[in-house]
């Protein structure tokens, strides 16, 4: 199999090209003496046809792949054509090398022209055109020693020319007449240079894109440059069965022991394995059988793939469908957090740089210094007055950065300052509005610069929520005040949002709620893993049946303890990642690439888990005479 596709989209694509076609062209014999008998006419007009399409002169084609089945009447019908063709303007010694893969495979009917497709982009990689199988005899009919062409009847290096790639053209004839050629060259080389090594193509270095979902989709992207190196990688494996993905583990282990001698820098080696982690996850199917591993650098890689390869279990598949995100309320805040995903994740800096722009306008402080520990209010007494919109403007962040890898939630849920959060993202506010509203709920700082006035509104959070359009929510949110799911109506009343403010969450309701709704997968959304571990000891168990079970739980980061840091705890959203695609979700792995340029390049192919299916001969029984 081959794919087809318009250069310029491959391109764009990041595909792994191997080939252009250049023209191409199809005709039919005509009246003739029989099915298959060839008509060297109608041979030399298909190909002048393809030629004529592809702006290629008849000299600068190197090789042409022949129909070539190895009759003594079709053979001699289709050199004549081809050297009445080819042989124009070409110099004497530069005859036209030709051959067919059908000395090697045998004859594969339908597929016998995309066999020699294929041979050719191989032999162009390879810079050497294959040896001829079983050319021991020329055919007799042939005037060899007259016409412009040479069976490559040894191993051959591909003609090198300085101003051009390498060419060739392929001919497939049908045994009903008709005649179909086509004009190919190399990708990305020329035939002048030393670069053709053989090896598979790499893709061209494609700019991932930087995807926030619709309600943000207006803010303003970071400057490129303006972050530092992922720190961890993802690499997604999966099989239609668990013998399946032991094996892919251990190809995957056996690949990258063999290029270690092309990694001639940290560097080098950093690029390979985030173009294998992006090829793996962006180029291949993703089955039900799954195991991610996540690394930093090429040991820690390995040792993960030799636990997969050498493990002995075999669990059943999980498919987690429906998702909910849970949003932490305050409580959950520590210094630095989300620092490292400011740093490294576009749409995390994009969402708290327009946070911050705003707490700069209405408080007068920088809400990034104070999560980040620069500088700003301090001590407990001010800790409420930016706890609060920190803890908002962070779940936020982290919400469109779950979007931004294709998981987005079918239900939410918050605590406190939360709950705004999971409005936000069921778009019932906006993410102004949101953290104005979040700072309305706290005091102002005592350390707000002298002069500088609050917001109109914020020192009286009815009147602010009286200027609120609130919107019908896009997904359904369990309701902290009520523990059921919110009514469109209840989310576009004011009255609602001032009850929340001051109401406990019913959070036992709210989680027979969300099993009601079956949901199968949390991911809690927040600095700190607290609903996440709490929703699963209250999720209800009535005895028996497989709707029982627990559902998945992730958490997007957690506070650092003992000797961690910040930027440690921070790499759990890539973890949490790999936890999701264990789970059955789907992933959209072009979001942890985000303005990286990445490249797609060759990886080990699929482990097939053969079977023969031969009948067996029956037992013959034995003879009683």
């Amino acid at each position: 199999m081959v794919v087809l596709k318009r250069l310029e989209r491959a391109q764009a694509d990041g595909d792994r090209i191997w080939g252009v076609i250049l023209g191409s062209a199809v005709n039919q014999n005509g009246a003739s003496a029989g099915p298959t008998v060839p008509n060297g006419p109608a041979q030399e007009r298909v190909i002048e046809e393809a030629l004529s399409r592809s702006g290629v002169s008849p000299p600068d084609v190197d090789y042409l792949e022949a129909h070539g089945v190895g009759s003594a009447l079709g053979d001699p019908i289709e050199v004549q054509a081809a050297a009445a063709v080819y042989g124009k303007g070409r110099e004497a010694d530069s005859p036209l090398l030709i051959g067919s893969v059908k000395g090697n495979i045998g004859h594969l009917e339908t597929a016998a022209g995309v066999a020699g497709l294929i041979k050719v982009l191989l032999a162009m990689k390879q810079g050497v055109i294959p040896k001829q199988l079983h050319f021991h005899n020329p055919n007799p009919n042939v005037e060899w020693d007259r016409l412009p062409v040479k069976v490559t009847s040894e191993a051959t290096d591909w003609p090198r020319h300085a101003d051009r790639p390498p060419r060739a053209a392929i001919s497939a004839f049908g045994v009903s007449g008709a005649n179909s050629h086509i004009v190919v060259e190399g990708y990305g080389t020329t035939n002048g240079d030393d670069s053709n090594s053989g090896s598979p193509p790499a893709g061209s270095g494609r700019t991932v894109a930087v995807s926030l979902p619709e309600p943000l989709s207006d803010l303003p992207l970071p400057e490129e440059g303006e972050f530092r190196a992922r720190g961890l990688r993802l690499l997604p494996l999966s099989g239609k069965s668990g013998g399946a993905l032991r094996k892919l583990a251990g190809r995957y282990a056996s690949w990258f022991d063999e290029r270690t001698g092309e990694l001639t820098s940290s560097a080098a080696e950093e690029a390979m394995l985030a173009d294998m982690a992006w090829t793996a996850g962006l180029g291949r199917s993703h089955f039900d059988y799954r195991a991610a591993v996540v690394f930093h650098d090429a040991p820690s890689l390995r040792t993960g793939l030799k636990a997969i390869a050498e493990g002995n279990e075999s669990p059943e598949p999980l498919t987690a469908k429906k998702v909910a995100f849970v949003f932490t309320g305050e409580g959950s805040q520590w210094i630095g957090m989300g620092q490292a995903l400011y740093d490294s994740e576009p749409v995390v800096r994009a969402v708290l740089n327009r946070c911050d722009e705003m707490l700069r306008e209405q408080r007068g402080y920088s809400l990034l210094d104070v999560m980040f520990g620069r500088s700003g209010p301090g001590g407990d007494s001010d800790r409420a007055s930016w706890a609060q919109p920190a803890v908002y403007a962070l779940e936020c962040a982290l919400a469109a950065l779950w979007s931004s890898v294709g998981i987005q939630p079918r239900v939410v849920f918050g605590q406190g300052v939360g709950e705004l959060a999971a409005a936000q993202a069921a778009a019932v506010m906006s993410l102004e509005e949101g953290l104005r509203l979040a700072m309305a709920r706290t005091p102002l700082p005592a350390t707000r610069p002298q002069g500088r006035a609050a917001a109109p509104g914020l020192e009286n959070p009815d009147a602010f929520l009286r200027g609120i359009t609130f919107a019908p929510p896009s997904r359904a949110v369990v309701s902290g005040a009520t523990g059921r799911v919110m009514e469109p109506t209840e989310a576009a009343d004011g009255e609602y949002w001032r009850r929340q403010t001051n109401e406990p969450a019913r959070f036992g309701n709210c989680v027979r709620t969300l099993k009601r709704l079956g949901v199968d997968a949390i991911l809690e959304i927040g600095p700190d893993a607290i609903l996440g571990p709490k929703v699963v000891r209250s999720w209800p168990h009535p005895p028996g049946g497989e709707s029982n079970r627990a559902p998945a739980v992730l958490r997007s980061m957690r506070r650092p303890s003992g000797k961690e840091s910040a930027n440690e705890c921070d790499g759990c959203f890539v973890e949490a990642v790999a936890g999701a695609y264990e789970a059955g979700l789907a992933v959209s792995f072009a979001g942890l690439f985000a303005g990286e340029v990445r490249r797609r390049i060759s990886l080990p192919v699929y482990p097939f888990q053969r079977r023969h299916y031969w009948f067996r001969a029956p037992r013959q029984s034995a003879s009683t005479s």
